[in-house]
């Protein structure tokens, strides 16, 4: 054997281990994820949330002592979506929540799940497709589940009618996912857009993801882009959230933790700048990791969201929905 073949060989070792690594790397990012769902007390020991786990139990307490009902709608590629349907006695409007990646309605929202509930919405926790009680193989980063909310807008309007009001939140790639919403028209009533810490697209996300754990993004990216168009149907550049704000009217609030190492914090400001909405505000909170803002600063949270929801949707906290 010569040095040709040897170099050869070695070189085909290189890219099956390169696309190996690849395709490890598509399954952990995209891949759906129940742990959160499975198992929620062991799942906050092991994340971020940890510190809060007393905080977002007793709200799961709290939720699971009120009257809910399981919800569902049809994807547009026909997967089974669930969500957890909270009514207001009073509701003035309607709060439609999506969780992060890897995350879940509880867990993400359990720290101001009830301030939502205070200010007399009622509260649609969505899971998300590929995560928790949704059916779905992979999750995409908002690009499919976008598409999503129109189903549960859609889903709202069906059922309180076309004049009933709904604000839309999300945190981290349900942030994401609500603001790519918006690059296409509502079939509802929607009011606005509560977006904590979402990111600017696929493949910026996972680009930092991979350097803050010291890989380097400009190797793996590429052939992880490669695995989500042949494996999971979806291109990382096929959509982004810039995108989508360059089409937004909606009013909406962008809230992100100047110290998230997850998703960065300049990406909420780069959302920001690109919004086209006449009415955009951008709150930023000092100290804050990725999804913690809530938590760190409860009261400039709370009276922000309040404005932006008695803005919006008007009334008051016993308006009824009708």
């Amino acid at each position: 054997m010569n040095a040709l073949h040897i170099l050869l060989i070695v070189l085909g070792a290189l890219v099956l281990l390169y696309l190996i690594a690849s395709v490890i790397a598509l399954y952990v990012a995209c891949h759906r994820n129940d742990a959160v769902q499975g198992n929620l007390e062991l799942a906050l020991g092991k994340s971020a949330y940890r510190e809060y786990k007393k905080q977002i139990l007793a709200a799961r307490d709290w939720l699971n002592a009120q009257e809910t009902q399981e919800v569902c709608v049809t994807s547009y590629d026909g997967l089974k979506l669930v969500g957890t349907y909270l009514p207001h006695e009073n509701a003035r409007g309607t709060l439609l929540l999506f969780h992060g990646w890897r995350g879940g309605p509880i867990a993400d929202f359990g720290c101001s799940l009830q301030l939502y509930y205070g200010l007399g919405l009622n509260i649609l926790l969505v899971h998300e497709r590929a995560q928790g009680k949704s059916e779905g193989r992979f999750m995409t980063f908002g690009i499919r589940e976008r598409h999503d909310v129109h189903e549960w807008v859609r889903w709202h309007t069906e059922r309180f009618g076309k004049d009933a009001p709904v604000v839309i939140g999300g945190l981290s790639m349900g942030a994401t996912t609500v603001l790519m919403s918006c690059g296409e028209p509502f079939e509802g009533n929607v009011r606005g857009i509560i977006a904590d810490c979402g990111f600017t697209d696929p493949k910026e996300i996972l680009t930092a993801v991979a350097h803050s754990v010291h890989l380097p993004g400009w190797l793996f990216v590429p052939s992880v882009g490669l695995m989500t168009r042949f494996i999971a149907g979806f291109r990382l550049n096929e959509y982004s959230t810039l995108t989508a704000m360059q089409k937004m009217s909606l009013p909406v609030i962008f809230v992100h933790g100047e110290a998230d190492s997850f998703v960065p914090c300049e990406m909420s400001k780069r959302n920001f700048e690109a919004c086209t909405s006449s009415d955009k505000t951008l709150l930023l909170i000092p100290g804050a990791k990725h999804g913690q803002s809530y938590p760190v600063a409860p009261e400039r949270c709370t009276e922000a969201i309040t404005g932006f929801v008695d803005r919006t949707i008007g009334g008051t906290h016993a308006r009824s929905q009708g």
